[in-house]
């Protein structure tokens, strides 16, 4: 019988040591990849406040305010089923008293600060598969964007790059969906709100 060579304990170390390299890079990747989607809604985020910020320059009101009170018209709801979007193409600023969450959307579009021929339901549609909208968030009305569908340690993130502190009741960054805090499921979806004005 001739004799069978089998794997020396050397051979499976770096097998092992080999396979654990490789387990380490995607698991690396992964939260690499995590990482930059979250900063991809942050920077999205900040990008629609840049761009109400440019409409308020150029109009003296802000998008979506269609009474020109100071307060955007569009109530923001707690949750995505108070929240639908349209397809259509703007054919004005908004006039009279419209509270439509597609108004702040049109009035950017018509004025070509965001791209007139992307729709509304696109436009608001964030990385996480969520929206945002913009509106004020009742009484006083302070007017913010609102950002649905997002995973708990994403908002949790953003609170803590904005607000410098990891609060969902207090600053600019606060959970909306709920008036306590982040809850303790990171992977919990929650709806939060930026004020970006009058606070």
């Amino acid at each position: 019988m001739g004799k069978t060579r089998g794997f020396t304990l050397v051979e499976l170390a770096i097998v092992l040591v080999i396979i654990g390299i490789i387990l380490g890079a995607i698991l690396k990747g992964q939260e690499l990849l995590n990482n930059s989607r979250a900063k991809r809604l942050q920077n999205d985020l900040r990008g629609l406040e840049a761009a109400i910020w440019t409409f308020y320059d150029r109009f003296g009101k802000f998008p979506g305010d269609c009474d020109g009170d100071g307060t955007v018209n569009h109530s923001l709801p707690q949750s995505t089923s108070g929240l639908t979007y349209t397809s259509t193409s703007p054919s004005s600023l908004c006039t009279g008293n419209d509270t439509s969450a597609d108004h702040p959307f049109d009035d950017l579009r018509y004025s070509r600060i965001l791209s007139p021929n992307t729709p509304n339901n696109v436009l608001a549609r964030h990385i996480f598969n969520g929206y945002f909208a913009i509106g004020h968030n009742g009484t006083p009305g302070y007017n913010a964007i609102a950002v649905y569908g997002v995973p708990n340690w994403v908002a949790r993130m953003i609170d803590v790059s904005i607000d410098g502190t990891e609060n969902g009741t207090v600053g600019r960054i606060q959970r909306w969906d709920n008036s306590t805090d982040w809850p303790p499921n990171l992977d919990e979806q929650v709806t939060l709100i930026y004020y970006f004005d009058k606070m």
